[in-house]
């Protein structure tokens, strides 16, 4: 099962010297997680531009979609896996 978030929060995010992505904290959890794939998304320049890297992640407790807002410069947490 997939829970799509409404409202896709925000989320803290340790990354390491190569800024790669290696953990997420969220709703006072924080999880070392793994990167499986990773994409990127940039439209709609002609009204509100979206620029988007998103990441598949895998940790003990959780395999989620997040990204990270590169107009805002935050990171979100999008979707979460059963």
């Amino acid at each position: 099962m997939t829970r799509l978030l409404r409202e896709h929060p925000e989320i803290g995010v340790e990354l390491d010297d190569r800024g790669q992505l290696v953990a997420i904290a969220w709703n006072g959890l924080r999880e070392p997680v793994e990167v499986c794939n990773s994409w990127r998304v940039a439209e709609s320049w002609w009204r509100e531009p979206i620029e988007r890297d998103y990441c598949k992640v895998v940790g003990r407790r959780w395999l989620a979609l997040v990204y990270h807002d590169l107009l805002a410069g935050t990171w979100h947490l999008e979707r979460l896996y059963d």
